[in-house]
């Protein structure tokens, strides 16, 4: 009876090949229905402080204007040393903050040898954006606090203390001191 059976069975799907093609056949479709297309993560994904420099054009004007820093140099302080950045000239910035301490530095300089150093303090906080683009950090930023050691930073002043993925939001003014 059971070789009856398997005549049968090899009448209908012949040798041992048949098997081999019917088996890789079932094997691609279901790796075919196991493939997900996801959406691209379209949105920016790190949080970023944006700095603006302006100055008072005279001692007692209310307005301010832009201030284009010559050479701007920002250097990130880490625990393996400085990580320089040299940007254009230009009076707008943008700055990461530390997704590891509530506390991170940053050094500013008009020029390449006069650096002031700024500490922002904030809290962090994890925020999904989505399926496609995970988990990122929003930062409620506290204060900041400069050094003036080179005369470079008259004040500063929050403008935004929300930072978040919108890379819209001006969140800093660094006015630049009017000898500058």
């Amino acid at each position: 009876m059971i070789n009856e059976a398997s005549k049968k069975i090899r009448k209908c799907f012949g040798t041992a090949t048949a098997w081999h093609g019917l088996f890789i056949l079932l094997l691609c479709a279901g790796f075919a229905a196991c493939t997900q297309d996801r959406d691209p993560c379209l949105t920016p994904k790190i949080a970023s402080l944006n700095v603006e420099c302006v100055h008072f054009p005279t001692d007692t004007s209310l307005a301010t204007l832009d201030t284009a820093l010559p050479i701007p140099y920002f250097g990130a302080v880490t625990n393996s040393g400085i990580q320089l950045v040299k940007y254009p000239a230009s009076a707008k910035f943008t700055l990461s903050l530390a997704s590891n301490s509530n506390t991170c530095q940053w050094l500013m300089a008009s020029d390449s040898t006069n650096f002031d150093t700024l500490t922002f303090y904030y809290q962090r906080q994890l925020k999904f954006l989505s399926n496609a683009c995970g988990f990122t950090y929003f930062y409620n930023l506290d204060s900041v606090r400069y050094s003036n050691n080179y005369n470079n930073i008259d004040s500063i002043l929050i403008t935004n203390t929300s930072v978040t993925t919108n890379v819209n939001t001006e969140h800093l003014k660094i006015f630049i001191h009017p000898d500058f």
